[in-house]
C-alpha cells in the first residue's frame, strides 16, 4: 500500500508536466539615479499584474529569467524615488530584452507609493533585510544561499549559520551549547522529536529543497519560547510561489570506500526500497505479551519453544554491491487563482533518496589504576568495526495559501518525512581479556507529520496585526528487531557463540523491540497594536508605542514501549550447538528445550513509560523609539509547564509518578541604536530555562551497541536556569552584504549534562551541575568583491566568513565535584566554530561555483569522573571540512550541478587525555573512536518547466 502511495504521488506530479511547457525569455538591465547616474542598489523591479520581481544588485543590475513570451509593463520603485512605469516590454522566446533606465528622486514631500506584490523571503537580500529589521539578535540562511551548496538536508544547511554546528550528524549546537539548549520551530510551532535518548529535533529529516529560509534567534524576547540558551531555530518551508512551475531534480553520488564495494545489510523483505516499515521485522501478530511469555516459560515449555520458532530468525545479513547514492525530487507549484487581490496557490513536493555508507571504525576503551604512586593505563577494549548503513528517505510537502486581499492571508502547511536505516555492524577485537566477533543487525524507522493552519490579518490601516496558528504533530520511532550476538574467537579454536546460563543477557545474545509514538496539539496567537502617543507634523514624526501580546498552548503525549528478548541454553548439560554458524543455531529444530536455545524475556516494568507535557504561556511587550536612533523593547513571558511521567523504578521496587508543575516568569529587554541606515548596535538581556526531556527522567536503561555503553535516565533532574547578555554591532554596506561582530555572556544554574555514571564507566546518565558560565564573540562577513578590482572575474566573487570563539567553565559543587570532572568546559561546547566560503556567481552565464570550509574546536563528548584513578573526559576532535560545488545552465531550463563533499577527508576522532598533560594527540593519547567518513562525488540535473 505504501509503495502504491509513493508511486501515485510521483505520477500525479509528473502528469502535470505537460501543462507547464511554454516558451520563455529574459528581461534584464540596469537601474541608475537620473541625476547622479549612480547605480540604485536594491531597487525593486516588478512585472505589473504578476507576482514576479527582482531586486537590483550592487551594480544596479537586475535579471528576470524564465519570463513567458508576451508584452508587459514594468514597475520600478525605490524608497525616496518616483515610481516608474515602463510599458510595452516585449519578451521573445529564448531572447534577452535589455531595459536600462533612470529613476528620479521625489520632491520635498515624499508621497506614499504602494506596490502590490508578494514579499520575497528566500533570497539572500530578503533574509539579510529580515535580520536587519528584527528586534532580536538573529542569524540566518536563505534558499538562494542553500542552492550554492550540495547540502541535502536541514542538518547540513544550518551548520553554515554563524555560531551553529551539528552534533551526531543531525542535532544542532548553537554558540557551542549542545542540542538540549536549543529550541526548534517549524513554521512557528514546536517541532516533534523522533528520538528516544536525545531531547533535540532531528534536522536530517527535512530535505534542503523544502526550505524557504532558516532563522536562528540568539537573544530572548517575550514572543519567543522561554526554553533555550543557545538559540531558537525557526525553519520556514516554501509557501506561495512566484510563478507556476514544475521542477525535476535528480542526482547520484559516488562514495569513497562504499560505492562499488561489497555491502551488507539486514534482511528487510519486499518493498523495503520505499523506506516504509513493511512489517517484515515486526513481532508476530499473536506473539505472547511479556506477562504471558514469562508465564509460559514457567508452565509450558512446548509453547515457549513455539514462541521462539515463530520469530523471524534471520541472523545473517544480505550481501550485495553498494550502488551509487540516488536522490530524486519533483516539485510543482501552481496559482489556481491569481487576481490583484484574491490569490489561491499550492506548492507540493515529493522527494526520495537511497544512500549507502561503509565505515571502518577503530574503537577502544581504557581503565586507569594506581600502582606504587604511578598511574597504569590498561586497554580494556579494542575493536575494529565494519559498519554498513543503508538510509532511505521519503518526504512530501503540501502547502496551500489563500490571500483574500492585502490584509488577510491564510496558509495550510503539511510536511511528512519518513526515514529508514538498515545497519549491520561486524565487530572484531578483544574485551576484558577475551577475543570476540560481535555482530548487530538493526532496522530503524523514523518519521514525522506536522501540519499547521496559519492566518495573518491587518486592520486599522495596518496599525493592528493579528496572526495565529493551530498545529498538530505526530512523530514515531519504530525499532522492531535490534539483534546482537557474539562469538568467542580466542585460543585458535572454533568460534563458539556466547549463550548465557540461567538469565539472558540481551546485549550479548538477544533482540530488542522499541516503539515510540508521540502526538502534540498546539495553538498560538499574537496581537500587535501601534499606538500614537505624540502626534507630529508629519506621520513619520509621530511618537508611537508598539504593543505586543500573545498566548501559546501545547499538549504533548508520548508512549514508549520496549521489549528485551534474550536467549539462554535450554539445558546447560545437554547444550551442544554453540560452535555452529548463527543461522544454524537459530534454525527451528535448535530452538527447543533440550540441547538448543530458548527465549528468556528480560523486559522490566522500567522499560516502558507514558509521559505528557502541557504548557500554557502568555506574554506582553512594548516597543518604543525614544529618538529616531534609539529603540527599546521590554517584555515579560510567563510559562506554566506541567511535565508528567509514569513508569517503574526496579532499583527501588516502586512506581515512578513524576509530576513537575512549575510557573516561570521570564523578563527580557532588547535595545537598538541606529547610527545610520546602514549600521546599528544591539543590546539584549533575557532570562530563559531548560527543562529535562522525557527520556532523561525515565528509568529506562538501553544498551547502545555502537558506543558500547548503557544509557539510563535520572528522575532527580532539575530545570536549568540561564541569564543571557548579548551585544552586536551590525553594518550593511549594501542590501546583500553584512559585517557584524557580537559578544555574549550566559550564566547557568543547574545545567544538565551527559556524564559517566558513578564508578561504572560503561554507564551514561544525565546530571545537574551546580553552575556554569559561557562567554564568547561572533564575527560574520558577507562581502562582494564587485567594484573592488578591475577584473571582470573577481567582480563576480562573494566572500563569506563567520566565526564564533567561546569560553565556558562548569562548577559542580562540593558533593558532585568530588566525583565528577570539574573546572572544565560545558559538555558539548566548542571553543571555536569557523565557516568560510568563496562563491563565484555569473548571472549572465547562469554559472555558479562555491568553495566552502567548516571546522569546530574540540568539545567534550561525555563527561568523565574522578573515581579511583579517574576516568578522563571524552573529547571530539576538530575536523577540517572542505566542499566544492558547481551549477551551470547548459540548455534552456536545464541545469547540471555537482561537486565534491569533504575533500580533505580527515579522520573523525574521539580522544581521552589519559596522561593528563592537557594536550590531545592521537599518537600519544587514548583513541576512543576513529574513522574516515569518505569523500562524496556528486552529479545531478535540474529541469524546470514554467507556465504563467
Amino acid at each position: 500500500m505504501n509503495c502504491r502511495i509513493l508511486l501515485s504521488s510521483i505520477l500525479l506530479l509528473l502528469s502535470l508536466a505537460s501543462t507547464f511547457a511554454q516558451q520563455t525569455g529574459t528581461i534584464r538591465g540596469n537601474i541608475k539615479d537620473a541625476a547622479s547616474k549612480e547605480d540604485i542598489i536594491g531597487a525593486t523591479i516588478l512585472i505589473d499584474g504578476q507576482n514576479r520581481g527582482a531586486a537590483a544588485d550592487v551594480n544596479g543590475f537586475f535579471s528576470l529569467s524564465k519570463v513567458p513570451t508576451g508584452t508587459y509593463t514594468l514597475k520600478i520603485s525605490f524608497v525616496g524615488y518616483k515610481l516608474k512605469l515602463i510599458p510595452n516590454v516585449t519578451v521573445e522566446a529564448d531572447k534577452v530584452t535589455e531595459i536600462n533606465t533612470f529613476i528620479e528622486e521625489e520632491g520635498s514631500t515624499l508621497q506614499e507609493v504602494r506596490v502590490v506584490g508578494k514579499k520575497l523571503t528566500n533570497t539572500e537580500v530578503s533574509v539579510i533585510s529580515e535580520i536587519k529589521a528584527a528586534q532580536q539578535i538573529v542569524s540566518g540562511i536563505s534558499a538562494a544561499q542553500i542552492g550554492k551548496t550540495l547540502d541535502r538536508n536541514a542538518a547540513e544547511v544550518v551548520k553554515r549559520v554563524p555560531g551553529v554546528t551539528i552534533f551526531g550528524d543531525r542535532f544542532i549546537n548553537i554558540r557551542g551549547l549542545n542540542e538540549r539548549y536549543n529550541t526548534v520551530m517549524l513554521n512557528n510551532v514546536f517541532t516533534p522529536s523522533m528520538e528516544t535518548d536525545v531531547r533535540s529535533f532531528s534536522f536530517d529529516v527535512i530535505p534542503s529543497n523544502q526550505i524557504d529560509r532558516i532563522l536562528v534567534y540568539k537573544s530572548p524576547a517575550a514572543e519567543l519560547p522561554g526554553e533555550f540558551a543557545g538559540g531558537v531555530v525557526k525553519i520556514f518551508t516554501k509557501s506561495i510561489p512566484d510563478e507556476n512551475y514544475l521542477t525535476i531534480d535528480a542526482s547520484g553520488a559516488f562514495r569513497d570506500g562504499t560505492t562499488g564495494n561489497e555491502f551488507f545489510q539486514p534482511q528487510s523483505g519486499s518493498n523495503s526500497w520505499t523506506g516504509f516499515n513493511n512489517g517484515y521485522s515486526d513481532l508476530p501478530k499473536f506473539f505472547p505479551s511479556t506477562a504471558d511469555l514469562k508465564q509460559i516459560a514457567i508452565s509450558n515449555p512446548q509453547a515457549l519453544a513455539q514462541a521462539g520458532q515463530s520469530l523471524r530468525n534471520n541472523w545473517t545479513p544480505v550481501s550485495s554491491t553498494a550502488l551509487p547514492d540516488m536522490r530524486f525530487t519533483i516539485t510543482g507549484a501552481y496559482k489556481l487563482i491569481d487576481k490583484e487581490d484574491l490569490k489561491l496557490a499550492n506548492i507540493s513536493a515529493v522527494n526520495y533518496s537511497n544512500t549507502r555508507t561503509t565505515f571502518d571504525m577503530k574503537r577502544s576503551d581504557f581503565g586507569y589504576t594506581q600502582n606504587q604512586n604511578s598511574e597504569v593505563i590498561n586497554e580494556d577494549t579494542k575493536f575494529n568495526d565494519l559498519q554498513y548503513n543503508n538510509a532511505i528517505r521519503f518526504g512530501a510537502l503540501h502547502n496551500w495559501a489563500l490571500r483574500l486581499n492585502q490584509n488577510h492571508l491564510f496558509e495550510f502547511k503539511n510536511l511528512f518525512n519518513q526515514m529508514s536505516n538498515g545497519q549491520y555492524v561486524n565487530r572484531n577485537g578483544f574485551e576484558n581479556g577475551g577475543n570476540w566477533n560481535i555482530r548487530s543487525l538493526d532496522q530503524l524507522y523514523r518519521g514525522i507529520y506536522t501540519g499547521q493552519l496559519l492566518g495573518r490579518h491587518y486592520f486599522n490601516d495596518e496599525r493592528t496585526k493579528i496572526d495565529w496558528v493551530v498545529g498538530y504533530n505526530n512523530s514515531f520511532r519504530d525499532q522492531p528487531d535490534y539483534k546482537r550476538f557474539r562469538y568467542s574467537t580466542g585460543g585458535g579454536s572454533t568460534p563458539v557463540l556466547n549463550v548465557p546460563f540461567g538469565a539472558a543477557q540481551t546485549f550479548n545474545l538477544g533482540r530488542t523491540n522499541i516503539i515510540l509514538d508521540e502526538h502534540a496539539i498546539m495553538a498560538g496567537a499574537n496581537l500587535i497594536q501601534k499606538l500614537v502617543l505624540v502626534k507630529g507634523a508629519k506621520s513619520e514624526d509621530n511618537k508611537e508605542l508598539e504593543l505586543k501580546a500573545g498566548a501559546f498552548y501545547e499538549d504533548k503525549q508520548r508512549q514508549f514501549d520496549a521489549r528485551n528478548l534474550g536467549y539462554v541454553r535450554a539445558n546447560s548439560e545437554l547444550f551442544n550447538i554453540g560452535a555452529l554458524p548463527i543461522d544454524q543455531i537459530f534454525s527451528p529444530e535448535n530452538i527447543n528445550n533440550t540441547n538448543g536455545i530458548k527465549i528468556d524475556e528480560q523486559t522490566n516494568a522500567s522499560d516502558s513509560y507514558s509521559a505528557s507535557n502541557n504548557q500554557i504561556a502568555g506574554y506582553v511587550s512594548g516597543n518604543y523609539s525614544f529618538t529616531k536612533k534609539l529603540n527599546v523593547i521590554a517584555g515579560v513571558r510567563v510559562e506554566k509547564n506541567t511535565q508528567k511521567l509514569n513508569s517503574y523504578d526496579i532499583s527501588k521496587s516502586a512506581p515512578i509518578n513524576y509530576n513537575r508543575d512549575l510557573t516561570n516568569v521570564l523578563p527580557s529587554t532588547n535595545i537598538t541604536y541606529n547610527f545610520s541606515e546602514k549600521s546599528l548596535l544591539r543590546f539584549a538581556y533575557g532570562k530563559t530555562l531548560n527543562r529535562p526531556e522525557f527520556r532523561e527522567i525515565a528509568p529506562f536503561s538501553f544498551y547502545d551497541f555502537v558506543n558500547n555503553r548503557v544509557v539510563a535516565g535520572n528522575s532527580e533532574l532539575q530545570n536549568a536556569e540561564i541569564d543571557n547578555l548579548d551585544f552586536r554591532y551590525e553594518l550593511y554596506p549594501t542590501p546583500s552584504e553584512v559585517i557584524s561582530i557580537a559578544a555574549f555572556y550566559k550564566k547557568f544554574k543547574n545545567p544538565i549534562e551527559v556524564v559517566f555514571a558513578g564508578g561504572n564507566n560503561n554507564n551514561i546518565t544525565f546530571s545537574n551541575a551546580e553552575s556554569a558560565y559561557s562567554l564568547g564573540m561572533e564575527l560574520e562577513v558577507k562581502k562582494s568583491l564587485d567594484k573592488l578590482t578591475g577584473s571582470a572575474f573577481l567582480n563576480k566573487i562573494n566572500l563569506v566568513f563567520n566565526g564564533a570563539f567561546i569560553y565556558s567553565r562548569v562548577s559542580l559543587g562540593a558533593v558532585t565535584g568530588a566525583n565528577q570532572s570539574d573546572n572544565r568546559p560545558l559538555q558539548g561546547q566548542s571553543p571555536y566554530i569557523i565557516n568560510a566560503g568563496i562563491n563565484y556567481n555569473n548571472q549572465k552565464k547562469n554559472t555558479q561555483v562555491s568553495l566552502l570550509y567548516n571546522v569546530i574546536g574540540k568539545r567534550i563528548y561525555a563527561v568523565g569522573n574522578t573515581y579511583a584513578a579517574g576516568y578522563p573526559d571524552w573529547y571530539e576532535m576538530p575536523r577540517n571540512v572542505l566542499d566544492l560545488t558547481f551549477s551551470k545552465e547548459v540548455l534552456k531550463n536545464f541545469i547540471i550541478k555537482g561537486g565534491i563533499t569533504d575533500i580533505l577527508n580527515q579522520k573523525s576522532l574521539i580522544l581521552q587525555d589519559g596522561n593528563h598533560d592537557g594536550t590531545f594527540d592521537s599518537n600519544t593519547d587514548q583513541v576512543i573512536q576513529s574513522f574516515v567518513p569518505g569523500r562524496v562525488y556528486s552529479l545531478g540535473i535540474v529541469y524546470t518547466l514554467r507556465k504563467d
